[in-house]
């Protein structure tokens, strides 16, 4: 087992520092931005990527998710790029007709947005951009299911690095502003759905079935409607809150979910890059049920040793970070962090629904989740606040967690190691009112003092007996293979 916890640990760890550099590259370029598009282009571009984000729910329909879990189903390889030559036929079909119906009313769609047809233009260049996008998807998730995680991170890096020196040239160079941006996208896109063309036509045969089709779109479909649940979900309480209160508190909150969110960000994103195909895979397994539950158990610990670190060092980060107006966002920033470790447990915990094919329940959840987070919202934001907001977003995440594992057991039984994740939790919270309770005022000595707190987590567990014998075995095996290697790097600088 611990061979399989190695490889996800590392294609993991791959994706993840990727990530992390790509995000790094986009802050770098902020001043740039900010010195060459005024406010109002910013604002343009915000709801141009919703705008996107939108209409990508539905362009997609779902068919990448159904990739993963058809390519496994079979054993057999002509059978596997039946799978992958259907969907990229099927996409290219649907997203095309979308397409056409999109360019077609993209002035009522200006209007709609902006209030004018005189974003007609840009709103075509970026539904096509889009579209060019999603005819990489299949790719894509061809490279995560043969786990050639550096491969594809290589890939999004050259592209993020052509992305910005294109921006520089469009933006600093031409001066076309957010028009330059746009170009940008669209060049990108295609020089990189060029690279993928030559490589999937390398890869695969293609045919065609009626029945694939249909078996590829009941699995997605689904998933489109469960997109928008969490659509909803994630961005409905800005609205409510901007009615009921004022931007400032909407600003306050946005501040304090970026934190929360973060465990999505570092810890759930890239796992899910290498776990979202390989469990399938691992499904085939005699000891998979043992397997899903220890990979839980891992996943969930990272998961509250990151969050941890942020909730008992976000006030002095923030202190550091932002404006003093923005100050109270750090007490929000707890909750929230809750609600998204819940989002990844729910993510885990719904295999038996992928599996069994029954994505329709994901559907009902996440509209049901919403829903029940748009009323808390209405109810608790008047008397409460931004509080209103953060107890809508537990009690939701709550619901859909809860009810998605209870469909998902049904289906396919996995005993989780409830006992340490109790022990996990209680722990946490244990550490995080010992980090309410310590005030020290210079700002350097109280993050030091915090990080302890944070770190000494995993230290706690292993004396209230958390950590089986195999464990325990490995972390020996592994610390000696760090000394090890740690003075053998001594002894060669010594010598030089």
């Amino acid at each position: 087992m611990f061979h399989i916890i190695k490889n996800l640990a590392k294609h993991s760890a791959i994706y993840g520092v990727a990530d992390m550099l790509s995000r790094a590259l986009g802050f770098l370029m902020i001043p740039l931005y900010t010195h060459y598009l005024s406010t109002s282009d910013y604002g343009t571009l915000e709801l141009l990527d919703l705008t996107s984000y939108i209409a990508g729910m539905f362009l997609g329909m779902g068919i990448t998710q159904a990739v993963m879990r058809f390519y496994y189903k079979y054993d057999d390889p002509e059978m596997k790029q039946h799978v992958l030559s259907v969907a990229m036929i099927t996409l290219s079909i649907i997203s095309v007709s979308i397409l056409a119906l999109l360019l077609l009313f993209s002035d009522e769609i200006s209007t709609l947005v902006f209030d004018s047809e005189s974003f007609s233009r840009l709103i075509n260049i970026v539904f096509i951009t889009f579209v060019i996008q999603l005819a990489q998807e299949v790719p894509k998730a061809l490279l995560r299911m043969e786990e050639k995680s550096v491969l594809f991170v290589s890939i999004s890096f050259t592209k993020t690095l052509l992305s910005l020196g294109l921006n520089v040239y469009f933006i600093v160079g031409l001066g076309l502003g957010v028009m330059g941006l746009l170009f940008s996208g669209l060049i990108t896109a295609s020089v990189s759905a060029i690279g993928f063309a030559i490589y999937i036509l390398r890869r695969v045969k293609f045919t065609f079935s009626f029945k694939m089709a249909r078996e590829l779109l009941k699995f997605g479909v689904p998933l489109v409607w469960g997109t928008l649940g969490m659509f909803i979900l994630n961005f409905g309480d800005r609205f409510i809150l901007q009615r009921m209160m004022s931007l400032s508190e909407v600003g306050i909150y946005a501040l304090a979910y970026k934190f929360g969110m973060m465990p999505n960000m570092l810890v759930m994103s890239p796992f899910l890059m290498i776990w979202g195909p390989k469990r399938f895979d691992l499904v085939k397994e005699a000891n998979a049920k043992s397997i899903f539950a220890t990979i839980f158990t891992y996943f969930v610990f990272i998961e509250i040793l990151v969050s941890l670190g942020i909730a008992v060092t976000i006030k002095d980060v923030i202190s550091v970070a932002a404006d003093p107006s923005y100050a109270e966002a750090h007490k929000y920033v707890p909750l929230l962090l809750v609600s998204y470790i819940l989002n990844g447990i729910y993510v885990y915990v719904q295999f038996g629904l992928h599996l069994e094919n029954k994505t329709k329940y994901l559907a009902l959840a996440t509209l049901t989740a919403a829903a029940i987070n748009t009323a808390c919202n209405l109810l608790l934001i008047p008397i409460v606040g931004i509080w209103g907001a953060a107890v809508s977003t537990v009690v939701a995440f709550t619901f859909l967690t809860i009810y998605t594992h209870v469909k998902s057991q049904r289906l396919y039984v996995v005993n989780y190691e409830v006992g340490r994740i109790v022990k996990m939790s209680v722990v946490a919270m244990i550490l995080y009112a010992v980090s309410l309770v310590i005030d020290v005022p210079n700002l350097a000595f109280s993050l030091i003092v915090k990080m302890a707190i944070a770190l000494s987590f995993p230290i706690i567990l292993y004396f209230w007996r958390f950590y089986s014998e195999d464990e325990l075995q490995k972390m020996t095996e592994l610390s000696r293979l760090v000394v090890g290697t740690s003075k053998r790097l001594l002894l060669r600088n010594s010598r030089h």
